[in-house]
C-alpha cells in the first residue's frame, strides 16, 4: 500500500481527518467603528444595547463566511427570543453559545463538516466552579486559569464531588476566562454590565487570534477541536445534544490585572465558562431555564 494512502487511512481511523468542530479563522474580526455594532471606538466588543449584540454577531458570521469561503449566508442570523434580556446572564450564555454551535451544524470547513450540536444545558454544580473562580479572580485581584487554591480547571472540576474523576471525562479544553476592564471620571457603581457575557462569548468566538483561537475552539468543539485535542464523546443522555456547560461572572473595583490610568477610576468584571463531558451513568443537575421554555 502507499504510504500516503496508509497516513490517510489513519488520519481517519483516528478521527482527525472528518472532525466535527469548526475551524478557526485567518485573522480576527474587528467590528465596525460604529455604535450600531460596539460603543467602543476601536472596532472591540462593547455592547450598551440589544441591537448591537445581534447587530455585532451577524457581522461576524458574514466575516467567518467571506475568510472561510463559506456561501454567504451559509451561517444565518443570530435571533433572539423576546423574554432574552429577562433571563439571567447564564441562561442568555447558553443561548447565545449554542445559536452559534447549531448555526454551523453541516457546514464545511476544509476536509471536515461541522456537526453543530448544541450543549445539554447549564449545570448547577458546574455553574457553581465557574462563578467560585470568578469570585476568586476579583478577590485576590489575579487573572488566570489557576487558582489561589493551586488547582487548575479540570481539578476544580474534578474536585466537584457532583463530578469526581468518574463523571467528568477527559477532553482536551475546559475552561475559557475573560476580562472587561471599564474605566471612568466619576466614581463607577459596580453593577456588572448587561451584556457582559456576550462581550465574552463574541471576543471568545471572533477576536481569539492572540490565543490561537483555543478559546473559539472551547465554545465550537465536538468530537475532536481543530487543533485535534480530545472533545466530547457524546455517550451520556441524548445524541442530539453533549456536554455541560457552567458560567461565572464578577465584578470588582480597583481590579489589579487592569491598567492604571490617571485621573480614572477602573472596575474590572470577569467571565468565566467551563465546559464538562458528563460520563454514562452519572446524575447532574440541568434545570429548565427561561429562554428553553
Amino acid at each position: 500500500m502507499d504510504m500516503r494512502i496508509a497516513l490517510f487511512l489513519l488520519l481517519l481511523t483516528n478521527g482527525l481527518g472528518f472532525a466535527q468542530a469548526p475551524g478557526n479563522l485567518r485573522s480576527d474580526s474587528k467590528l465596525p467603528r460604529n455604535p450600531a455594532y460596539t460603543s467602543a471606538p476601536d472596532g472591540f466588543p462593547i455592547f450598551d444595547r440589544l441591537e448591537q449584540v445581534i447587530n455585532a454577531f451577524n457581522y461576524a458570521r458574514r466575516q467567518e463566511e467571506k475568510s472561510l469561503k463559506i456561501p454567504v449566508g451559509r451561517l444565518g442570523e443570530l435571533k433572539l427570543p423576546a423574554n432574552y434580556t429577562a433571563a439571567s446572564p447564564t441562561e442568555r450564555a447558553l443561548y447565545v453559545i449554542n445559536a452559534e454551535r447549531t448555526a454551523r451544524a453541516g457546514v464545511r470547513y476544509g476536509p471536515a463538516t461541522a456537526l453543530g450540536l448544541p450543549f445539554e444545558g447549564l449545570e448547577t454544580h458546574l455553574t457553581t466552579v465557574a462563578q467560585d473562580h470568578a469570585a476568586d479572580m476579583t478577590a485576590h485581584q489575579f487573572f488566570s486559569h489557576t487558582g489561589t487554591n493551586g488547582q487548575n480547571p479540570p481539578q476544580r472540576i474534578r474536585a466537584q464531588t457532583a463530578f469526581g474523576d468518574r463523571c467528568a471525562e477527559f477532553m482536551a479544553r475546559a475552561e475559557n476566562i475573560y476580562m472587561f476592564c471599564f474605566y471612568s471620571t466619576a466614581k463607577p457603581t459596580l453593577t456588572t454590565p448587561t451584556f457582559a457575557v456576550e462581550q465574552a462569548i463574541f471576543s471568545w468566538l471572533y477576536q481569539d487570534a492572540g490565543s490561537a483561537w483555543g478559546h473559539r475552539e472551547t465554545i465550537l468543539m465536538q468530537n475532536v477541536d481543530p487543533s485535534g485535542g480530545q472533545g466530547f464523546h457524546n455517550n451520556h443522555g441524548s445524541a442530539d445534544s453533549e456536554g455541560l456547560l457552567g458560567i461565572g461572572v464578577a465584578t470588582v473595583a480597583n481590579y489589579g490585572p487592569c491598567s492604571n490610568l490617571p485621573g480614572y477610576h477602573k472596575v474590572g468584571h470577569v467571565v468565566v465558562m467551563d465546559i464538562v463531558d458528563p460520563a454514562p451513568g452519572c446524575q447532574y443537575a440541568v434545570p429548565v431555564n427561561i429562554l428553553s421554555k
